[in-house]
């Protein structure tokens, strides 16, 4: 009955590089240079990503979803049905290059 749910994944494919702790999102030079925690890059120290994802329809134990950023055949560590309270409470905010780089993203 849940309309979406979030996946926790491994980034078994990406690469740590303790040197890179700050950037520019997707290496754009009009962007700041920001920690790493402030993107959502796969090159991370934990290697974990999350997406909210919407679910398709479910098959005995198999969940079909739509919207997964990942790549095929990525580890997934943890389903969770997305609740709307556990979703931020007050108002949002992000800075403008993060509304530039997601303006397209889907």
């Amino acid at each position: 009955q849940f309309s979406h749910c979030l996946v926790v994944y491994v980034f078994d494919r990406a690469e740590w590089d303790g040197t890179r702790v700050l950037r520019r999102p997707r290496g754009n030079p009009e962007w700041p240079e920001v920690g790493i925690f402030a993107q959502r890059n796969k090159d991370r120290p934990n290697r974990l990503g999350v997406t909210i994802c919407r679910v398709v329809r479910v098959d005995g134990a198999v969940l079909h979803v739509a919207g997964l950023d990942a790549i095929d055949g990525t580890p997934v560590v943890d389903i969770k049905p997305h609740m709307r309270e556990f979703g931020p409470r007050g108002p949002e905010a992000q800075p403008e290059w993060a509304d530039a780089l997601m303006r397209d993203y889907w």
